[in-house]
């Protein structure tokens, strides 16, 4: 089957889009032995691929879909020469090369995914797909309602507008308050900078669900393997979205969406999120 030479990469589960597209534009990619530009096609069962000189072929290794609980001080990349610990520290070499969906910054903790399947890892983090993640987060101060509102309505950043699809306030104390909030974008330090925005900086920031992967009984610097079910609703919820979002630009296909509760986290750090000794040990299926 004939498809970019940056989607043949991604399939065999070597590199992000992006990092594909980087490659591409470097040199390092050949078809027939031949140079290719970034929008070049082969047919990964006719061509020879090669990266940097080494054959590229798909099916080498199973899809590998991890779900990782982040502790902080821990830069989501997997190259970083100014960063202390990188993400990859945490993932045993038995599953061999992953990377990545999406980021967490460094100072921020919780759940984040890895995979060798590049094709559902764009497909997640594309904003066509409106996966949702939920943050549970503690702030200096309490936010009054008109906060709120502002952080639903939407907040004007230096690279546009960033909108949460729903914040409650969880707990309040009297110097800080725990928020829970629902966003399907995933820009460069969103929350924080949002919270800032309304005079109520971040003390601490935990990602608790990605789409229907959800973070309770997993320990800080753990990871596992999601289930067969697991994958089969990210990938049903990628489609959802993708339907949802041609809806809204004309299109009349069905779609559909889910919801998820759960019991807010506590304000000190323990073997689970923000507070948990034990975590849920119920399978986090939807």
């Amino acid at each position: 089957m004939v498809m970019r030479v940056q989607r043949v990469l991604q399939q065999a589960g070597l590199a992000s889009r992006r990092t594909a597209e980087a490659w591409i534009q470097a040199g390092r990619v050949k078809v027939n032995g031949r140079v290719v530009e970034l929008g070049a096609t082969a047919d990964p069962e006719r061509d020879t691929i090669t990266l940097d000189g080494r054959v590229v072929a798909l099916g080498e290794r199973p899809p590998v879909y991890l779900a990782l609980h982040k502790p902080p001080g821990y830069t989501t990349s997997l190259k970083d020469p100014h960063a202390e610990h990188l993400i990859t520290e945490l993932v045993p070499e038995k599953f061999g090369r992953v990377f990545p969906v999406g980021r967490l910054d460094r100072d921020s903790e919780g759940l984040i995914l890895l995979t060798n399947d590049g094709q559902l890892a764009h497909a997640l983090m594309h904003p066509s797909s409106r996966i949702e993640k939920v943050y549970e987060v503690w702030v200096e101060g309490v936010p009054r309602k008109a906060h709120l509102n502002r952080i639903r309505d939407g907040i004007e950043l230096d690279d546009g507008l960033a909108q949460a699809d729903q914040v409650d306030l969880v707990k309040k104390e009297p110097q800080r308050a725990l928020l829970r909030m629902t966003l399907h974008e995933g820009r460069k330090r969103e929350v924080r900078r949002m919270l800032s925005s309304i005079g109520h900086p971040v003390q601490r920031l935990v990602r608790v669900r990605f789409g229907n992967i959800r973070l309770e009984g997993l320990e800080p610097g753990k990871s596992r393997p999601l289930t067969h079910r697991e994958v089969r609703e990210l990938k049903a919820l990628v489609r959802e979205g993708q339907e949802r979002n041609r809806r809204t630009h004309g299109f009349t296909k069905p779609g559909g969406s889910q919801h998820y509760r759960r019991e807010p986290i506590s304000p000190r750090g323990s073997r689970n999120s923000l507070g948990h000794a034990g975590g849920d040990s119920r399978r986090p299926h939807r």
